[in-house]
């Protein structure tokens, strides 16, 4: 936490210079381990609080504290385990590009099996923004660490198929916030998309395939939608 010292008057200065100074020796040296990790979080916060906009400082204090156990605890995890989940998403993309459902699903049960240890530190996370955050607000921060990507992808989905339901809806809506769920876990961003990937494969490939839906044909004519679309703005704006 910052500290603000405010010298109201010239003749106080003198007296005020010690409690600075020491202040000043006690502060992470520019470059040091501690100056890094405070660079860290405030990079990791810093989104968290746009979106949060608290104007409340002790919350903002221990959001921030319950972040800071978030990043700890991920790069100790991720230091031990990533090899392995990398190794395991190559196999996993492999095997899509294949099209070899059965390998596609044992890599992605075995990413999962990784990550079932990790629940612990995950819930203590979810845990502690509880303690101070009201519900609404702790989807925020969810949403924060991973790029706004639920709301973003649920959008297009409403664009792709304009026909679904509000049973529908519902249930690509809650399939994307458990893919956010996983997402939350990582610390790259790449392995967080590949998370959403994994679940729109379960929202086309299953859920909306079973619904009557062909998402293949749906996302080729939008495709064709937006293609026509922006050639036409751009012969309107010729003619101009």
């Amino acid at each position: 936490m910052k500290h603000i010292f405010a010298i109201a008057a010239l003749a106080g200065f003198i007296a005020l210079t010690p409690a600075v100074s020491q202040a000043q020796t006690n502060a992470p040296a520019a470059g040091s381990a501690d100056a890094k990790e405070q660079a860290t979080i405030d990079k990791h916060v810093k989104p968290i609080f746009e979106a949060l906009k608290l104007n409340d400082a002790a919350k903002e204090a221990k959001v921030r504290e319950v972040v800071a156990a978030q990043i700890e605890d991920l790069r100790a995890f991720h230091g031990t385990n990533d090899a392995q989940i990398k190794a395991l998403w190559a196999d996993f993309n492999q095997a899509r590009s294949a099209k070899d459902v059965t390998n596609a699903n044992t890599a992605l049960e075995k990413i999962d099996a990784v990550y079932a240890t990790y629940k612990p530190q995950h819930d203590a996370f979810v845990s502690g923004l509880a303690s101070v955050l009201t519900p609404e607000q702790v989807e925020k921060v969810k949403d924060a660490e991973t790029i706004n990507k639920v709301q973003v992808t649920y959008d297009v989905y409403l664009q792709i198929f304009p026909t679904l339901t509000d049973a529908q809806k519902a249930v690509v809506l809650q399939d994307l916030k458990d893919a956010r769920e996983q997402a939350i876990d990582c610390e790259a961003m790449p392995e967080k998309s590949a998370f959403f990937k994994k679940y729109k494969i379960i929202i086309e490939d299953n859920y909306l395939t079973s619904q009557g839906y062909h998402p293949a044909q749906a996302r080729k004519d939008f495709g064709a939608k937006q293609k026509a679309a922006k050639a036409d703005a751009a012969t309107k704006t010729a003619d101009q």
